[in-house]
């Protein structure tokens, strides 16, 4: 049986770090050579990072990204190396810069391709332009690049069980089931495919099955390759894998770390190519022999989502270089998972804890967050807020007093003590050099359930502002883990290993408050966190409308009024609070439609989500 021999080389994201990413590259394509492997895959724009968005609107940024590829273009033997880079189209060698069919949909030139440079023996043989560009969710590729032509130039290796000619895709490529047959019809007995897919629940059973079913309806065998680590508010998982020609998964990568994965892949009978083939000629004359390709086994969701959390919020921290975070420590669980999350990235002496505990303030919150600051092993300070709160509400009181002797609306004396303690945390970390870590949940930032300028303040990108409060199940039965569920799962894993539980049990079981009036509790306010949540999923996620989200309160024993009350008032909150969530810290994404980059919704709007579905009248039968 013929085989191409495959390395899989699994990097770290590293936006506008030519240099580093070039080294990284060298070193990936040699330790690939000294496997022997055929072809060594790395991923897509790799050279430069993904995604870089306007960067890619500077000449000197895509000159400074075709040279670090060209330089490790020469440093290539016999190994084919595929470099993922930005390239300008009138001087891409081979189809690739062919016009395609159809490109931008604006009269602006780009005059740029997302590109899998072909480099061997120390030159670039050609290259493979990214023929479908996405808009949807986070990407925004049509804004930057044009896009490849479908038919572009397959590539013919001579390895030591014989030839084999295989084609190249990039990321998007391959979710079409149709291109891929293309590319095997042109005469591929292969197909490798460069990748930066971010990271959201679920998301590597999509990847596996979209590529296993492409691979069963082509024949071909597939060989993917994803980058890793954190960039703004995306992360990127890993999990580089290969499936043989009948869909099944031959070799699995590591998630969230670096690897380099080798594989014998099974190619495809020949076919007579209808496509240019560029000839490469030998890459090695034997081989060593290879152990068995890893199939490393997917993680448990709440690890998946945890660890991205992490490995997100390490990154960027690191990476703006500074790796050092204050957060506030209310006793309360949301500031509790951050913490524990922004200590697993950075390590405890580079978080600072502190409590300030205002005038509805419980003496057991800020016992609660004593412990967990001693649990952490970080340094936790109480700074008190009552004294200043006092001294505003006297001099502003007076400012706002009516007729009737009242001082304007209670939220907006709830509001000063918030606005107090993000002062606090600003002034403590500009003293310091360190980034303030933000800790509201996605079921609060999409009811506006928070302060501006006071509780949402932050420099670092938020851990939990991707998770609602509880776990929810999506409609495909993928868990979506929440803020209770991942603290006690962390909890579990301590436990697990013989330490003590970070969380303290009280965290976990008092009810939610944001403490800014007598005997506060967010149920005065909001529906119950689970009701709540399953409201949001369906509405964010599935699009469902409002009579149908209080349909599925009715099956569930609800009153209709009631029903119909409770989704009127939380869609409603959603779409007032809009221009809150666009003054909020960046929020590390894991769902698959995430505030930011995901939902994108005007500020100045006159469509009601809460009334549209009974103004409507509905089509007729």
């Amino acid at each position: 049986m013929t085989t191409l021999r495959v390395a899989l080389a699994q990097l770290p994201v590293r936006v506008g770090d030519m240099a580093g990413n070039a080294t990284a590259l060298t070193h990936a394509v040699a330790t690939a050579g000294s496997w022997q492997a055929d072809v060594v895959l790395t991923p897509e724009m790799g050279v430069c990072g993904y995604p870089v968005e306007d960067l890619l609107a500077e000449p000197e940024f895509v000159r400074a990204a075709m040279a670090a590829t060209q330089q490790v273009a020469r440093s290539t033997d016999r190994t084919v190396a595929l470099l993922g880079a930005p390239w300008v189209t009138g001087s891409l060698p081979g189809a690739a810069g062919a016009r395609p069919a159809g490109s931008a949909t604006d009269t602006r030139e780009r005059g740029l391709r997302n590109v899998a440079v072909v480099a061997q023996g120390g030159q670039v043989h050609g290259a493979h332009a990214k023929t479908l560009l996405p808009t949807y969710s986070v990407f925004d590729d049509a804004r930057h690049v044009e896009a490849g032509p479908a038919q572009q130039d397959l590539y013919r290796v001579l390895t030591p069980e014989g030839p084999v000619t295989f084609g190249v895709l990039v990321c998007e490529d391959v979710w079409s089931d149709a291109l891929v047959q293309e590319v095997r019809r042109g005469g591929a007995q292969a197909v490798v495919v460069l990748n930066a897919s971010p990271y959201h629940v679920g998301k590597q059973r999509l990847r596996e099955a979209a590529v296993a079913a492409a691979a069963r309806s082509a024949g071909v065998p597939i060989a993917y390759v994803n980058a890793v680590g954190g960039q703004d508010e995306l992360v990127f998982d890993g999990g580089s894998f290969a499936v043989d020609g009948d869909g099944v998964v031959v070799a699995r990568g590591r998630s969230f770390a670096t690897d380099l994965v080798t594989v014998d892949l099974p190619v495809a009978a020949e076919v007579d190519p209808s496509w240019d083939v560029v000839d490469l000629g030998v890459t090695h004359t034997e081989r060593c022999p290879l152990p068995p390709p890893p199939l490393t086994a997917p993680r448990e969701v709440h690890d998946e989502v945890y660890t991205a959390l992490v490995t997100g919020f390490r990154d960027y921290c690191t990476r703006v270089g500074l790796p050092q975070v204050v957060l506030g420590l209310s006793g309360g669980i949301d500031s509790a998972l951050a913490a524990t999350i922004a200590v697993d990235a950075l390590g405890p002496d580079a978080v600072w804890g502190v409590g300030m505990p205002g005038p509805y303030s419980s003496g057991g919150s800020v016992d609660d967050a004593r412990a967990l600051a001693d649990n952490l092993g970080i340094r936790f300070d109480v700074v008190p807020i009552t004294d200043a709160y006092l001294e505003r509400h006297r001099v502003l009181a007076g400012l706002l007093t009516d007729r009737t002797g009242a001082t304007g609306q209670p939220v907006a004396w709830e509001n000063l003590q918030a606005r107090l303690r993000g002062t606090t945390l600003m002034t403590l970390a500009n003293a310091t050099g360190a980034l303030v870590c933000t800790t509201g949940n996605r079921s609060e930032s999409a009811v506006g359930y928070f302060t501006l300028y006071g509780d949402s303040c932050g420099t670092a990108p938020n851990p939990l502002g991707d998770l609602l409060k509880t776990t929810v199940t999506l409609r495909d039965g993928t868990v979506l883990p929440g803020v209770y569920g991942l603290a006690q799962w962390r909890n579990d894993r301590a436990a697990a290993a013989g330490q003590a539980p970070p969380i303290p049990a009280a965290t976990l079981t008092k009810p939610a408050s944001a403490e800014l009036a007598p005997g506060q509790q967010d149920s005065d306010s909001l529906p119950p966190y689970p009701v709540l949540d399953r409201l949001l999923l369906a509405f964010l996620e599935d699009h469902a409308s409002a009579r149908e989200l209080a349909g599925s309160l009715v099956a569930d024993g609800w009153d209709p009024q009631a029903a119909a009350g409770t989704v009127d008032r939380v869609l409603t909150l959603v779409d007032r609070s809009e221009f809150k969530r666009r003054q909020v810290p960046i929020r590390i994404k894991v769902s698959r439609l995430a505030f930011g980059r995901d939902r994108r919704m005007p500020l100045a709007n006159h469509w009601s989500h809460a009334t549209a579905a009974v103004s409507v009248e509905p089509p007729m039968a």
